[in-house]
């Protein structure tokens, strides 16, 4: 009997079915995690750890499943049990744990929002930037409504509010122990006033882990009934999961394939919803 089935019997053996855990039950959480190491090509020992990642229970999930290393061992390994052990006691404890950690947070729909990152001189700083000096090229057409119509402004970083902004992204990534899994690939703004088309998209391919997405709001002064939210979708319930509001130095860092669209800004709303997106890819090396 090979090891993936041995620990497959284990965990139903466990119950482990029957413990709830985020979205559905312990089992279901680690066998996603498992499968996305698998689909980094993460090496045999990183891939059985994230398997049973949570089965010793630690500070988020405080269901012990196996208070026995030796039984943990004898399913996966010295070296996996060991990868086990330490995210049990510190998630980060080095690049390993850390990988298991981030496969853990996408299995379990990876999402944060921060605010109040930078001060108020910053936030007007890239408003008036964003606003007055970029050159804006407004894209898609009225005629064909599955193309966008938006203004979009590519970053060149030839310019300190730019660098600023690149910094902020990569400080952000770093506090969250996944900068380096992760490679920059496009880094745009984006400009919506009323009447412009908000189509449901992903920045990656959706469930596969392929990329992570910062969102910058650049506004520095949006009130809640402006509209323009960041939606997030479950397709499948039709359903809206998450609706954010695109607040003054707010920023949302997310799975790239997660659906969703910016909703419609209120017509007489006498400004640009703006909002600047790194998009970076994840790079297991």
């Amino acid at each position: 009997m090979n090891k993936y089935i041995k620990c497959i019997n284990y965990l139903i053996q466990k119950k482990t079915n029957t413990i709830p855990h985020s979205k559905s039950n312990l089992f279901n959480h680690l066998v996603g995690t498992y499968n996305i190491l698998r689909k980094w090509n993460c090496s045999e020992d990183i891939c059985f750890a994230g398997l049973l990642h949570s089965i010793y229970g630690n500070e988020f999930f405080t269901t012990t499943v196996e208070n026995e290393r030796q039984v943990i061992k004898e399913l996966i390994g010295e070296k996996a049990e060991e990868l086990v052990y330490l995210f049990n006691q510190d998630r980060n404890i080095n690049k390993d744990t850390s990988l298991i950690s981030f496969a853990n947070s996408l299995e379990q729909d990876f999402f944060t929002v921060l605010d109040n990152i930078y001060d108020k001189k910053d936030t007007d700083d890239f408003y008036f930037y964003f606003r007055d000096m970029v050159p804006w090229k407004f894209v898609g057409s009225g005629l064909d409504v599955n193309k966008w119509r938006k203004f979009t402004y590519y970053l060149n970083f030839k310019n300190e509010i730019e660098n600023k902004l690149k910094t902020i992204s990569e400080n952000i990534l770093k506090n969250l122990n996944i900068y380096n899994f992760l490679e920059e690939e496009r880094v745009y703004a984006s400009a919506n006033p009323f009447g412009t088309v908000h189509e449901i998209h992903t920045d990656y391919e959706e469930g596969i882990a392929k990329g992570i997405t910062v969102m910058f709001y650049l506004n520095n002064n949006w009130k809640i009934d402006y509209g323009g939210e960041t939606v997030f979708l479950d397709q499948s319930q039709n359903e809206i999961v998450k609706s954010i509001i695109p607040k003054s130095s707010r920023i949302i860092v997310f799975d790239g394939g997660h659906p969703h669209c910016a909703r419609e800004v209120r017509r007489d709303v006498n400004d640009l919803r703006m909002v600047l997106t790194f998009k970076y890819k994840i790079n297991i090396k």
